[in-house]
């Protein structure tokens, strides 16, 4: 089975405040220039406060290219609601 890749599309101030353990960082504004960034053979589930900027996002990396790209509804927002755990850097 393949890993999840798992995608943070948060400003960086929103990423160093806290973040999904094992999340990758990219800028929703960034990630334009930066697709190879994202592996096209894992599935990638993408997230960002609220779901608005990851749908836009999850878009984007389907038109270059990935194939298996979730956007996770309700984002960083709903995560924190059900007291999951947070990595912070």
């Amino acid at each position: 089975m393949k890993h999840l890749f798992i995608l943070d599309v948060r400003q960086p101030a929103e990423w160093h405040a806290g973040h999904v353990p094992g999340a990758h960082h990219i800028s929703g504004g960034d990630l334009p220039g930066r697709l190879d960034d994202v592996p096209k053979d894992k599935p990638v589930a993408v997230y960002c406060g609220s779901g608005y900027r990851s749908s836009v996002a999850a878009s984007l990396l389907r038109r270059g290219g990935h194939r298996y790209v979730s956007n996770v509804i309700g984002g960083f927002t709903a995560r924190e609601a059900r007291q999951l755990p947070v990595e912070s850097r």
